[in-house]
């Protein structure tokens, strides 16, 4: 497993940003929210991977960036700053 950061925009009609919260909960079990268009994940495959899993819910008008992220440094976040702590430890 690697630590993923998942940003979008979503500019069209679809999907909603309850679709996409809905998207990403179903495709993988250890994330969290970081901001507000913006995911931590623990995914098993490449970022390339993770991206072509995520953009066959949006849209030609969306935006979306993935990012296989080896460390980090932060201040807080949405989530629980210490869960997220825990998670990153357990994959890295």
């Amino acid at each position: 497993m690697a630590n993923f950061v998942i940003t979008y925009d979503v500019n069209g009609p679809r999907p909603s940003h309850k679709e996409m919260d809905d998207f990403l909960k179903a495709l993988v079990a250890n994330r969290g929210r970081i901001l507000e268009t913006v995911w931590w994940v623990d995914y098993r495959g490449t970022a390339a991977e993770l991206r072509d899993r995520v953009k066959t819910i949006l849209g030609p008008e969306d935006l979306l960036m993935v990012i296989e992220a080896k460390s980090a440094a932060w201040t807080k976040f949405l989530v629980d700053g210490n869960a997220l702590v825990k998670a990153w430890a357990n994959v890295a």
